[in-house]
């Protein structure tokens, strides 16, 4: 069993209905329900509401749905925000993740990049414990593993052949195939991501979680909140690895 029909309409329908000007969308919030987004911080609903819903008029925006999942207390979706920012079009992919109470919205945390945006990489400090010991499952408790021991082909092998990795920017930076394993030889060159999780959600398709990032290669850095989701495919194995964060990678890689 999932999370209340009508609260997963409200986080799959939320971004849409904000362009549209539907400001009764705070009647999916409960009483004392807190928002935390990249660019707002931790805010109230009205303030969120007010504050995203005149950003996005003032940009033109349209949604454009990728993927929902859901448990008993949680709603995840996926969209990707179509934006004009002056001459540019720009994509930027969003998760939103909402605590759900019935058919409310207890607390919702939306996630994204400001790379698209600005060009840079804005810290996002701890928003959550991320204490969680549990394992993931699988295959992304092996994908897990890997990735904080550096190891390329194992992460690169949880995915079907054909299956493709999606960085937070988006856009052109899409990886499937061989492609996708040369990204992962890439990426873990520089050494371990360490990632200390606060959440996670399986629906039997697809696995979230939440977590803080706070080291990537041999030297620490400052605390990253983020999120990624892993959708399996028919053999059980990876389809899709799509990430959430504004994590700055190490000087030696660039901007990958």
């Amino acid at each position: 069993m999932g999370a209340e029909k009508a609260v997963i309409d409200g986080v799959r329908t939320l971004y849409t209905n904000l362009i549209q000007g539907r400001m009764d969308v705070i009647a999916l919030f409960a009483e004392k329900a807190t928002v935390d987004s990249p660019m707002g911080g931790k805010q109230l609903p009205a303030e969120f509401v007010a504050e995203m819903h005149s950003w996005l008029d003032s940009h033109a925006a349209h949604a454009e749905d990728v993927h929902t999942a859901s448990s008993p207390q949680r709603v995840i979706h996926e969209l990707l925000l179509h934006l004009t920012l002056g001459a540019r079009k720009v994509e930027v992919p969003v998760m939103l993740v909402a605590d759900t109470e019935g058919v409310l919205i207890r607390d919702l945390r939306v996630y994204h990049s400001t790379y698209p945006l600005t060009g840079t990489h804005k810290l996002r400090g701890p928003i959550m414990q991320y204490d969680l010991t549990d394992r993931p499952p699988e295959p992304v408790g092996t994908y897990h593993e890997a990735l904080m021991e550096a190891d390329a082909a194992k992460a690169n092998a949880v995915f079907e052949p054909g299956g493709c990795v999606r960085e937070p920017a988006g856009g052109e930076f899409v990886y499937c195939g061989a492609e996708r394993t040369k990204w992962y030889q890439d990426v873990l060159a520089a050494g371990p991501i360490v990632l200390h999780l606060a959440t996670i959600t399986d629906d039997g398709e697809t696995v979230v979680y939440e977590y803080m990032a706070d080291r990537w290669g041999s030297a620490p850095m400052p605390a990253q909140s983020g999120a990624a989701a892993y959708q399996r495919g028919l053999s059980g194995n990876l389809a899709w690895a799509r990430i959430y964060d504004d994590v700055q990678p190490p000087a030696e890689l660039g901007d990958v």
